[in-house]
C-alpha cells in the first residue's frame, strides 16, 4: 500500500451539494481519500440519498481499492439530517425521560433500518456526554441524561440496537461534553476536573458503551488542564486518547476527531497544525466536513509531517490496519444496502413514540380548551449550535398552532425585550386562551420574561395558559407557580402533532418536574 493511500484513509471529508462534488472527486482521485461525511444539504430525497451513496462507493473503491465509511450525524430529535421522505425519530433526552429502554431500542432499530436503505453505514451517534451543565449550549437534549447511570443505560440500550443491525456507531464527545459554557464549535472549552471527578460522572457512559462493545469514539475539542497540561484539547492529546482511552478505559476500536474545523481547533491552532497533532495523539480518522482550502493544506502537511518522521510509523500502520478491519465488519459493498424499510409503519410509530415523550407539570391532569380564539406566540427555532441541523425557516410553531386551532399568532424574537414584550401582551385581548412557545428561555431570559407576563394575563383575565418547552426542559422549572407547561423536546411538525393531541384530549402526558 502507498503512503497516499494510508494516509488517504484516516480522513473523512464533507463536501457541498446533492451529488459528488468536482472538488471531492479531486482530492479522493489525488490523496486516495477513504471516507466521507453527509449532511442535510447533501440529501434531498430517499432515492437521491441511496444514488448519492452509490455514487461514493463507486468513486471511493476505484481510487483507493477498498469501500469508503459513509458517516452522518443522525442522533434523532434537534440533530437529523435525513431528508423529509425518511424517518426522523425522537432524541435522546426525550426518550430517556420515558424511562422506559425499549423506546431507544425502538428509535434506534428504525434509524438503522433508514440509514441502511440508502447505503450509509457508519452513524455518530449515540452522544454518550451527561449533560450536568443546564447552560451548556451544545448538547442539552442530545444527551441522554444528566444523571450518569441513567446515561449510561439508554446509550447501551441504542448501541446494543446498532450492533444488532450490523449499523457501526460512534459514541461521543470523550470524554465529556456535558459540562461547558460553551460551545466548541465557537471556542475552545474548557473543564477543569481530575480524573476521580470524571470517573464518577463524564466517563461513566463511556465505560458502559465499551463495555457493550462500541466500534468507535469521537473525541471532544476541550481542555482538561488536569488530565492534559499541556494546553492542548482532547482531539491532540495523547495523555487523553492513549493513555485515558486506550490504557485505562480498555478501548480498542477507532478513534474519531470531532469536525476539526470547528473554531476550538481553526482559531486556536489551525486546521493542518491540529490535524497532524490528532492524528499523532491517537485518533484513526480526523474528520474535515466543509469543502474549502484546508482539506488540502491539512492533507498535505500529514504528508510532509510523516516523511520527516513525526509520526510512529509503527502506530501510524497499525491504525490504518484497525480502520480496515472494521471496514471489512461494517463496510462491505454493495451488501450493506438493506432493502425499502416500511416507512408508513415507522411514521406511525415514531407519532406513538413521540406520545410517550410528552411530558407535563401536572401530574395525571388533562389541558383545558383553548376555546374560539386561542393565541399562540412564539419564536422561530435558531441553531442553538452548529451541530444542530440547520433552522426550517418554513416551520413556526405560532404559525403551525393557529393554522390548527384557529385563533391568531405572533412570531416573537429569540430574545425579546421590553418593548417586544410590550407588543406581544397588546395583541392578546380577545383571546379565550393563550400558548407561549420557549426555545431554550433558559438561556435567553427574555422569553421566560415574556411567559411570566402572558401568564399574569391570563390569570387577570381567568383563561387558560400553556407554555410548550420546544427544546431543553429546564425551561418549565422556570415558570411561575401555577402555570401548566409541557415540555415537547423539539420544534418539528411531529412534536407539535403530539402537543395538538394533547390540547384535543386524546392522552394525557406524562408527569415531569425537571428541576
Amino acid at each position: 500500500m502507498s503512503l497516499q493511500q494510508k494516509i488517504g484513509q484516516r480522513f473523512a471529508l464533507g463536501f457541498s451539494g446533492s451529488s459528488v462534488s468536482g472538488e471531492l472527486r479531486r482530492l479522493v482521485s489525488k490523496y486516495k481519500i477513504g471516507n466521507v461525511i453527509l449532511f442535510a444539504h447533501n440529501l434531498e430525497n430517499t432515492v437521491q440519498a441511496r444514488a448519492l451513496c452509490d455514487e461514493i462507493q463507486k468513486l471511493v473503491r476505484s481510487e483507493t481499492g477498498y469501500p469508503a465509511f459513509i458517516a452522518i450525524d443522525q442522533e434523532g430529535g434537534s440533530v437529523v439530517r435525513l431528508p423529509a421522505d425518511m424517518a426522523n425519530v425522537p432524541g435522546a433526552m426525550a426518550l430517556a425521560a420515558s424511562g422506559n429502554p425499549d423506546l431507544v431500542k425502538e428509535a434506534a432499530a428504525i434509524t438503522a433500518a433508514e440509514l441502511g436503505s440508502i447505503g450509509v453505514n457508519l452513524n455518530l451517534a449515540p452522544v454518550l456526554d451527561v449533560n450536568c451543565n443546564r447552560d451548556n449550549p451544545a448538547i442539552g437534549n442530545r444527551s441522554f441524561s444528566s444523571d450518569p447511570e441513567k446515561a449510561a443505560l439508554f446509550a447501551s440500550a441504542a448501541i446494543q440496537t446498532f450492533h444488532e443491525a450490523r449499523l457501526m456507531c460512534c459514541g461521543k464527545h470523550f470524554p465529556g461534553h456535558g459540562d461547558t459554557g460553551v460551545d466548541s464549535h465557537l471556542d475552545l472549552p474548557v473543564v477543569n476536573k481530575n480524573f476521580d471527578e470524571l470517573e464518577k460522572n463524564e466517563l461513566v457512559p463511556f465505560r458502559a458503551a465499551i463495555g457493550a462493545g462500541i466500534p468507535a469514539i469521537m473525541t471532544t475539542h476541550i481542555l482538561f488542564p488536569q488530565i492534559e497540561p499541556e494546553k492542548i484539547p482532547a482531539t491532540m492529546s495523547d495523555k487523553i486518547l492513549k493513555g485515558l482511552l486506550r490504557q485505562k478505559l480498555g478501548f480498542e476500536g477507532l478513534i474519531l476527531s470531532d469536525g476539526m474545523e470547528m473554531k476550538a481547533i481553526r482559531e486556536h491552532f489551525g486546521i493542518p497544525f491540529g490535524c497532524v497533532k490528532a492524528l499523532c495523539a491517537g485518533v484513526d480518522i480526523v474528520l474535515i466536513c466543509h469543502e474549502s482550502p484546508d482539506m488540502e493544506e491539512s492533507i498535505n502537511e500529514v504528508i510532509n509531517e510523516y516523511e520527516r518522521g513525526f509520526f510512529n510509523i509503527c502506530e501510524f500502520d497499525a491504525s490504518v490496519e484497525r480502520i480496515f478491519r472494521y471496514k471489512e465488519q461494517y463496510a462491505q459493498y454493495p451488501s450493506r444496502c438493506s432493502p425499502t424499510p416500511p416507512r408508513e409503519k415507522f411514521r406511525e410509530r415514531i407519532n406513538q413514540l413521540t406520545r410517550f415523550t410528552i411530558a407535563s407539570n401536572a401530574a395525571d391532569k388533562a389541558l383545558p380548551s383553548l376555546g374560539e380564539n386561542p393565541f399562540f406566540a412564539g419564536c422561530l427555532p435558531y441553531r442553538s449550535t452548529i451541530a444542530s441541523t440547520a433552522p426550517d425557516s418554513l416551520i413556526s410553531f405560532s404559525r403551525w398552532f393557529a393554522g390548527r386551532f384557529g385563533g391568531n399568532f405572533m412570531e416573537t424574537p429569540v430574545n425579546p425585550d421590553t418593548a417586544d414584550i410590550g407588543n406581544v401582551v397588546a395583541a392578546v385581548p380577545s383571546a379565550t386562551s393563550i400558548i407561549f412557545g420557549t426555545y431554550n428561555g433558559h438561556l435567553n431570559h427574555g422569553q421566560m420574561k415574556l411567559a411570566c407576563s402572558l401568564y399574569e394575563i391570563s390569570r387577570q383575565r381567568d383563561i387558560p395558559f400553556a407554555c410548550l418547552v420546544l427544546r431543553n426542559p429546564w425551561d418549565i422549572s422556570l415558570l411561575p407557580e401555577g402555570a401548566c407547561g409541557l415540555v415537547l423536546w423539539e420544534y418539528t411538525e411531529n412534536s407539535f402533532e403530539a402537543a395538538a393531541a394533547v390540547f384535543r384530549g386524546e392522552f394525557i402526558p406524562f408527569y415531569g418536574s425537571f428541576h
